[in-house]
């Protein structure tokens, strides 16, 4: 999420960053630690956008998925259905694509209030 570190990132518990790599400023989490960021996301109200896979490599990573599950399920007014819809559809995909071991997922996300500053800056004229 740009360049600040979010929300999500900073309420994740040191147990699941320490199994993390850090590239940049994201995080790509092994398969459990995504699973329980998604829960820990959602015990917050904080929507999972997106849901990115990858497979890492000696010389960096290769992509395996880039979802975006905020393209096709729309924010009606209510923050919490919104949230709960974008976090089951990103735990579904999740549990149908274990990749295993060298693989890891970013886990796109924001607060009601980070896309309230985010929609902000870009209807500034």
């Amino acid at each position: 999420m740009g360049v600040n570190v979010g929300e999500l990132e900073c309420i994740l518990p040191n147990e699941l960053k320490n199994g993390a790599l850090a590239t940049g400023d994201e995080l790509v989490l092994p398969y459990a630690e995504a699973l329980a960021a998604i829960v820990i996301a959602t015990n917050h109200q904080i929507a999972v956008l997106g849901l990115d896979a990858f497979e890492v490599q000696k010389d960096g990573l290769r992509t395996i998925y880039l979802g975006n599950a905020s393209r096709y399920v729309s924010f009606t007014g209510d923050w919490r259905a919104y949230v709960a819809n974008l976090n089951s559809e990103a735990e579904r995909w999740l549990k149908e694509h274990r990749l295993g071991e060298n693989h890891g997922y970013i886990l796109t996300s924001a607060s009601e209030h980070e896309l309230a500053v985010a929609k902000a800056r870009i209807d500034k004229p």
